[in-house]
């Protein structure tokens, strides 16, 4: 069985000979560790069955995103980075003031252009992922964070709650730049498209659900149709307490979720929602992997395996490697989930 037909059978709770696995690798975990974490990942590389892609105006794309210092972005709001190997944030959002907006110009012409100069290349790599048989993953929307970047946090949350006009006409903004960029990614030989929007603090959503009902469930509806009808998945990661988000992701059509499970509790979200939905990972960067032993990242997994793997499927092993991780339990990570590819209940 290849990656791809490891996903897609998960994806539709039809069973296979073990739980497909992705792993994120920051750099910053490469540059903590050296050649010994290259060898551990080429050790155990056939093991991946996701490769993901990012393509320009992605994080990640550029080594700008991930080194110290300062830049600025595509859409002209200026990042500030004060640690290697992980991205910063922006201090200088380019709508800080509204009135920028006048006359301003969404960068969609430079991103057309870069994507058609970078194109062939990204080809190629795909290309190769499909013939090693992953399950492909390409590009990565952001619609909150994207609002986050450009307005700047805290006066996003002051627009949120006063409905101002002018927020709309950015959202509006934003939403004819996704169309594009992720009708770009469409046309490629993927086989999901990523969301990434952190919806939660550690104990409830940023914002009452009503709220996001109302103001942004539209906005995704909107792209997971588009990319549903050509025929491809929906992947969302979120960070943060969103468990009063599981349901509407179900009813949106979300083919799997990223989210930190172990701040919810992983039996409270399986009681709920387990064989409704994917889970793509994964065992807490916060605690488990930075803090415990390899036993007790294989305990993570078997918790996870035995709340979440139901009916053939429902379960993608999943986890985000930081700096802090020690090797030993990244290696744990690669080789929990041997030998439970069958329904767990």
């Amino acid at each position: 069985m290849t990656g791809r037909e490891r996903v897609l059978n998960t994806l539709a709770f039809r069973g296979s000979d073990r739980i497909p696995l992705d792993i994120w690798v920051l750099p910053a975990a490469r540059l903590a560790h050296g050649k010994a974490f290259d060898d551990l990942q080429a050790r155990y590389a056939d093991r991946v069955d996701i490769a993901s892609f990012v393509g320009p105006f992605d994080h990640g794309f550029t080594p700008e995103y991930y080194e110290i210092g300062t830049y600025t972005d595509p859409w002209g709001s200026r990042w500030t980075n004060i640690q290697a190997g992980v991205v910063g944030e922006v201090k200088h959002p380019v709508f800080a003031d509204y009135s920028a907006m006048k006359g301003y110009t969404p960068p969609t012409a430079q991103f057309l252009r870069e994507w058609e100069s970078n194109k062939p290349a990204l080809e190629a790599k795909i290309a190769a992922a499909r013939k090693a048989g992953k399950f492909i993953i390409g590009g990565w929307v952001s619609v909150f964070e994207r609002f986050q970047f450009l307005r700047g946090t805290e006066d996003l949350y002051c627009d949120i709650a006063l409905e101002e006009p002018e927020m709309f006409a950015m959202m509006d903004m934003v939403m004819d730049f996704l169309r594009t960029y992720v009708d770009a990614w469409l046309a490629m030989d993927v086989d999901a498209v990523p969301f990434g929007d952190d919806w939660g603090t550690q104990r409830s959503l940023l914002i009452s659900p009503a709220t996001w009902i109302k103001l942004f469930k539209p906005l995704y509806q909107e792209l997971f149709d588009r990319i549903h009808a050509a025929g491809k998945k929906v992947f969302f990661h979120s960070d943060g307490y969103i468990y009063d988000l599981y349901p509407h992701f179900i009813e949106m059509g979300v083919d799997a979720i990223n989210s930190q499970l172990w701040c919810m509790g992983v039996e409270k979200v399986a009681r709920e929602f387990a064989g409704k939905i994917t889970f793509w990972g994964e065992i807490s960067r916060q605690n488990t992997l930075p803090h415990g032993t390899p036993e007790d990242v294989r305990a993570a997994a078997r918790t996870m395996i035995q709340a979440l793997h139901v009916n053939g499927g429902g379960l993608i092993a999943e986890s985000e490697i930081n700096r802090d991780v020690p090797l030993a339990n990244v290696e744990a990570f690669y080789t929990a989930w041997d030998g439970e590819g069958e329904s767990s209940r």
